[in-house]
């Protein structure tokens, strides 16, 4: 309960009607007032805030009470009404627990015996705690449909980042075409459509402009996939048509997006580096010994009968100067030699057919991974603990006997001592080391690595192996374990 020295009295009214029903600052003063005298409390200060909104704190009796409040030279605040104090649910919580209650003073709504200082009080701010987060979830929503609004009316969606070719006007909310930019994405979809790569188109535009800075793939790529040079905004997944000035037509942005589309499939079928679809088999795994570069492939002369011979590399043995174009290990020339394509992938595959052939080499492999291992009953008593503490932390504050302040710092010291404790046992090493030896065998107890096709041996190798680093004197295996 409230034993009082100073209160201090807010009293708020934005409308006259409001004052038409028994809000009028006088009377809500009056109410104050005599309430003060019956607890034979003394009034600090009555702050005043007339003709002001309650769904926002921009209010300047209100802005007093907080400075005030910080200096704590009252201990409770009385209004006649919590929507007095705020019509928001989030500024209300935001008053008392870190305005109010975090300097010793206590909230009092008249209207409501809404009362800080009693243990009913203090569950009721958990109440307040759900409803302004429904608040801001609502007013999230409402900034989304406003947002989808806006794109639908063809206004910009570029007030974080205008798109290249295109500046933005503040004050208007409009963009215009940047002359000069505008230049250099006519020359992007026009070279794409006529059959230049992203690559090669990357390396024309670092060329044609060096003072830019350098042009990368993505933002190329970024670029013809963008639908506002056609005159279209998108947002959230959706094109929208806008009001701005196209740099391209419908017609080129529709065709370079088919072709974007043909030329992505094709080199899926060909020559795409991901997992399960890289055209060889160490394609994006083999790493140079020497200088940690990823080795690629390359093609010797045409033989008579079409074949040519097949050489791994690596990728620093010719540094590449063209401005944005990937380099390794800072650029610096690696003096490595090269790997015959069939020699090093029968190497990998004869290693995996070992581990198919004899089990015990599988679990020689695993030794060698040498995972701590945790108490694991030791941690689940720590946490049922934790889990106990929290509950009698909850029944303290209820029965008075700890302020919200060491209940929630108490709260978030086991919460966090609890979740590590729960992460750590869910990331077990030996639980992880165990299932990555099964998902292992798994795979090798499929069909015998010689007997698969090319394609099979490709992925074979993928699901067990991350790394294979090659010198002239060893090839090392970092096995997925």
């Amino acid at each position: 309960m409230i034993t009082t020295n100073k209160v201090a009295i807010y009293v708020r009214v934005s409308t006259t009607s409001q004052a038409e029903e028994g809000y009028s600052i006088e009377e809500q003063k009056a109410k104050l007032s005599s309430y003060c005298d019956i607890k034979d409390w003394s009034v600090y200060k009555i702050y005043t805030d007339g003709g002001f909104s309650g769904s926002n704190t921009d209010r300047p009796a209100l802005e007093g009470l907080i400075k005030d409040a910080k200096k704590r030279k009252f201990d409770t605040v009385l209004v006649y009404k919590l929507d007095r104090l705020s019509r928001s649910q989030k500024d209300t919580l935001y008053l008392i627990e870190d305005i109010f209650i975090k300097n010793n003073i206590a909230f009092l709504s008249l209207q409501e015996n809404f009362d800080t200082s009693t243990p009913f009080g203090k569950a009721m701010i958990g109440l307040l705690s759900v409803f302004a987060q429904l608040e801001r979830e609502q007013i999230k929503e409402r900034m989304q449909l406003g947002k989808i609004g806006r794109a639908k009316t063809g206004k910009s969606m570029m007030w974080a980042k205008t798109s290249y070719g295109y500046d933005y006007h503040r004050e208007t909310g409009t963009i215009t075409i940047n002359p000069a930019q505008a230049l250099a994405v006519k020359f992007i979809f026009e070279s794409y459509i006529r059959g230049r790569s992203i690559t090669k188109l990357r390396d024309d535009l670092n060329e044609k402009y060096p003072k830019h800075v350098p042009w990368s793939y993505r933002a190329v790529r970024a670029i013809l996939d963008n639908p506002v040079y056609c005159g279209f905004n998108q947002y959230k997944g959706e094109i929208y048509p806008g009001n701005h000035e196209p740099i391209i037509s419908k017609e080129e942005y529709d065709k370079t997006q088919s072709e974007l589309k043909i030329r992505q499939r094709t080199a899926a079928e060909n020559v795409n580096p991901r997992p399960f679809q890289a055209k060889y088999i160490l394609s994006g795994i083999a790493q140079c010994g020497y200088c940690g570069a990823p080795l690629k492939i390359m093609l010797g002369v045409k033989r008579k009968d079409g074949s040519r011979l097949k050489k791994y590399e690596c990728h620093q043995r010719h540094p590449r100067t063209l401005r944005g174009v990937t380099t390794y290990n800072d650029n610096k020339k690696c003096d490595s030699g090269f790997y015959y394509k069939d020699k090093l992938e029968a190497y990998v595959l004869e290693e995996i057919s070992k581990l198919q052939d004899n089990a015990d080499y599988l679990d020689k492999i695993f030794s060698g991974d040498n995972a701590e291992t945790i108490d694991r009953e030791s941690y689940k008593k720590q946490i049922e603990e934790l889990s106990k503490k929290l509950s009698r932390l909850n029944d303290l504050y209820i029965d008075d006997r700890i302020t919200l302040e060491e209940l929630q710092s108490k709260s978030a010291e086991f919460i966090s001592m609890r979740g590590t404790l729960e992460a750590e046992l869910e990331n077990d090493p030996a639980l992880r080391k165990d299932k990555r030896k099964a998902d292992m065998r798994e795979l090798l107890n499929a069909e015998k690595v010689f007997s698969m096709d090319y394609k099979n041996q490709k992925v074979l190798v993928r699901g067990l192996i991350n790394k294979v680093q090659v010198t002239a004197e060893d090839i090392v295996i970092n096995w997925k374990i």
